[in-house]
């Protein structure tokens, strides 16, 4: 099955990248034999592009990448292949729940991240994503178009927030957790399982010939789609149960072992 593979997606946070969201030079090295192996590569991530850019950068990366979920497909040049905005009736319903949980919403388009204000959560994120919100006009943020919302929380009140979005908006937005504190929502229709179908379309291959590789919940989706699964070390149980092959830690060079062992090797 895997000689077949011509395109891999990557998740970013746990998988390429290390704890200290670093690209290590074994992963440079293993991108680079995908490229001279002719097989593409590309990335898919809650992450907004601006916080991808640099990680496409050190990877040479030569195909368009999946931001938000799915919900902005784009290359290194900005050059946007997809793009999905959320309804602003649906942006003001799930604000209202945030609000009655007294948790924060996040704003994104296909430049900027709003906050609403300084929290320990935005400086986390900050630390991740290389860069700072803007928290002037969020209130008017709010009534534009937008690629994705992120609830923000603690984990018990970010699962009833979930919880009620998707009773009252399940046919409208799509909602995954990428992590216990954080629910992104996306319009309808993108989320990383559609990653999988948008990409090879854009790749040209068939979803038999698309491997991806991921450790959330949120990659189980992806994994249902494509020909082959590879989940890392240190991945949630449902990933591990669901994966093709398993390989070790984002932080013991699992993205470019497995990549060495399951996909170089096989094409080989």
């Amino acid at each position: 099955m895997t000689e077949q593979i011509k395109l891999v997606i990557s998740d970013i946070d746990g998988t390429l990248i290390t704890s200290n969201h670093e690209i290590t030079p074994a992963t440079q090295a293993a991108a680079a034999k995908l490229y001279d192996a002719s097989i593409g590569l590309s990335l898919a991530s809650s992450r907004p592009p601006r916080s991808m850019y640099p990680l496409a950068e050190q990877l040479n990366l030569r195909f368009p990448f999946a931001a938000f979920n799915g919900g902005l497909i784009l290359t290194r040049e900005e050059e946007i292949k997809v793009n999905s905005t959320l309804p602003t009736e649906a942006v003001a319903h799930i604000k209202a729940i945030a609000n009655e949980l007294d948790i924060d919403v996040w704003l994104y388009d296909a430049k900027g991240w709003w906050a609403s204000q300084h929290t320990p959560f935005v400086e986390r994120e900050v630390h991740t994503s290389g860069f700072e919100p803007d928290f002037a006009g969020y209130d008017e943020m709010l009534q534009r178009d937008l690629a994705k919302l992120t609830v923000v929380g603690k984990p018990e009140l970010v699962a009833e927030a979930e919880k009620r979005i998707l009773a009252d908006l399940s046919d409208v937005v799509s909602a995954s957790r990428s992590k216990p504190r954080f629910l992104d929502v996306t319009k309808f229709g993108y989320h990383k399982g559609a990653v999988v179908q948008r990409l090879s379309e854009v790749f040209g291959v068939s979803t038999d010939e698309v491997a991806v590789i991921g450790d959330g919940p949120n990659d189980l989706v992806m994994f249902a789609q494509a020909g082959v699964s590879i989940g890392m070390g240190q991945g949630v149980d449902e990933v591990l149960d669901a994966s093709t092959y398993i390989t070790s830690s984002n932080d013991s060079e699992g993205w470019a072992r497995g990549i060495e062992k399951y996909i170089l090797k096989q094409h080989g």
